[in-house]
């Protein structure tokens, strides 16, 4: 007989908690208001103790796991969301008290899939020593003479290329580079989201407008610099349609080889780390926070780099000294660059007299 995982709706019987019956498991807790997590983990841990392959779920059930699933991600990123509850410290695990009532007949089978058998082997989910084990540094076999024909390759790569595909976690366009393959200045943001998967362009929809204001302020356009993704596929998430999710570790590290070869193709004479997530990538930084990184260059890839707030946290602020502190950021970007600077573009954004 197959095991049961089945988590009825939330909210039926709120004084409800886990329980085996047989090999079925039923909760009736309310959901929001707290599930008791590491009770059905350790069940789930008994019966993989056993053994068994597959549980039947609901699909109820299904979507909490994925949902604990996507949990893992953002607490093996260092990022831990409340609804995430803790499983005990030590002691042996005890069996939930029963409670009454009969599984609905409506169910599904599932398979203990190599991410949820980590999470309950208490690893960080996704990570095999397969993919450890890859190299930092990859040297691609591209083709073509120029710059415009080797970026062409490496466009077709990211299409293909299979550490970077065999990822489940990504979806499945790629939003690769725009802009000037000779450019100066290189930006790079994180990954795409809704309006960048739609358009096919980096940092399009609200924040690509709020760039294409900041490279106008400096006197150029998205023709004049080369703008990319560290990660070039849209992060996925369950049921996924306008929600957005940033990349994780893994996903960034994988991601990683691709932009170093871009930056090697391009050459520029600066490269800016749009915020905290392409910092941590370019820089290895860690969790060092985006304010410690900026206000000064630093070096990744024998290139100066600089890092700034990306372009959506100006949306989310009317602070003048946030502005100000992009705008310094950018002022030193075009010296770097050579680029002329008026005395008008020096004094944007300070405090009124």
């Amino acid at each position: 007989m197959t095991p049961s995982l089945l988590l009825p709706a939330a909210g039926r019987t709120p004084n409800g908690l886990l329980h085996p019956s047989g090999n079925r498991l039923h909760s009736g807790t309310n959901m929001s208001a707290g599930l008791p997590q590491h009770l059905t983990l350790d069940y789930l841990r008994a019966l993989l103790s056993r053994g068994v392959e597959k549980a039947a779920v609901t699909e109820e059930a299904r979507t909490v796991l994925r949902k604990w699933v996507m949990d893992a991600r953002w607490i093996a990123r260092g990022e831990i969301p409340s609804s995430v509850s803790a499983p005990p410290v030590s002691g042996e695990t005890q069996p939930p008290p029963e409670i009454p009532g009969q599984p609905p007949d409506s169910v599904d089978e599932v398979s203990f899939g190599n991410e949820l058998r980590d999470i309950l082997n208490g690893v960080q989910p996704g990570r095999t020593e397969e993919e450890a084990a890859l190299p930092r540094h990859i040297s691609f076999a591209l083709e073509g003479e120029t710059e415009e024909e080797k970026l062409s390759s490496l466009r077709e790569l990211v299409v293909n290329w299979p550490p970077l595909r065999n990822m489940e976690s990504l979806r499945d366009t790629p939003v690769f580079s725009s802009g000037s393959p000779r450019a100066d200045i290189m930006m790079v943001t994180d990954a795409p989201g809704l309006y960048e998967e739609k358009q096919g362009v980096p940092l399009a929809g609200p924040s690509g407008q709020k760039l294409d204001a900041m490279l106008k302020a400096m006197g150029l356009s998205r023709t004049d610099i080369y703008l990319t993704h560290l990660v070039k596929y849209r992060p996925a998430l369950p049921r996924q349609l306008t929600n957005n999710r940033p990349p994780t570790d893994r996903e960034i590290e994988v991601s990683l080889p691709i932009l170093r070869e871009e930056i090697m193709l391009v050459r520029p004479k600066v490269v800016v780390a749009l915020g905290a997530i392409a910092a941590r990538g370019i820089l290895q930084s860690g969790e060092t926070p985006l304010s410690a990184l900026r206000g000064t260059f630093h070096t990744a890839f024998d290139t100066p780099v600089r890092v700034t707030y990306n372009p959506s946290y100006l949306l989310r602020t009317e602070d003048i000294s946030e502005k100000r502190k992009v705008w310094e950021d950018m002022l030193c970007v075009m010296e770097q660059a050579g680029l002329p600077i008026s005395e008008k573009q020096r004094s944007y954004f300070l405090p009124k007299k």
